[in-house]
């Protein structure tokens, strides 16, 4: 999916939740409950452009620590591997990996832990390259670490 068609389904459903009514009561007695339906939109808006923001901040820094992994003489190439590995797997994370990072790669992943907290989508899927180039960086790095075993 690209930014185009992210940004038409973040539209879609702002446009979505504007069409949200609140109804309250019983029966012959149900109502449209303005004030609770104004909350209630509220609350959704917020959620929508939260997950937006937080999925187009994180593909990007995702993209970024692909990059660095796959220049090979970045300094903590190896933390960045093991990160993109537990993102993509699904797998656990030694949160020290998280300490002693340069700063800006430390805000890259937790950048890319807000966007795999709050996206509604795959990260590895819709990140520049998908799925191929997330496999390449770690067939790249797996096999370097075997050969200097």
């Amino acid at each position: 999916m690209s930014k185009d068609e992210r940004e038409r389904r973040h539209q879609a459903n702002l446009e979505r939740i504007q069409n949200v009514q609140r109804v309250v009561g019983r029966a012959d007695r149900l109502r449209i409950d303005h004030e609770g339906t104004l909350f209630e939109r509220a609350r959704l808006t917020s959620e929508e452009i939260c997950s937006h923001l937080a999925t187009e901040s994180g593909l990007a820094a995702f993209d970024r620590l692909l990059r660095r992994a796959e220049e090979r003489d970045v300094r903590q190439s190896r933390d960045i591997v093991r990160f993109v590995a537990a993102v993509w797997n699904q797998q656990p994370l030694a949160l020290a990996t998280l300490r002693g990072l340069e700063q800006p790669i430390g805000d890259d992943m937790l950048a890319v832990l807000d966007a795999f907290r709050h996206a509604r989508l795959n990260l590895a899927e819709h990140v520049e390259g998908g799925p191929r180039r997330v496999a390449r960086v770690l067939r790249k790095w797996n096999l370097a670490d075997q050969a200097l075993r």
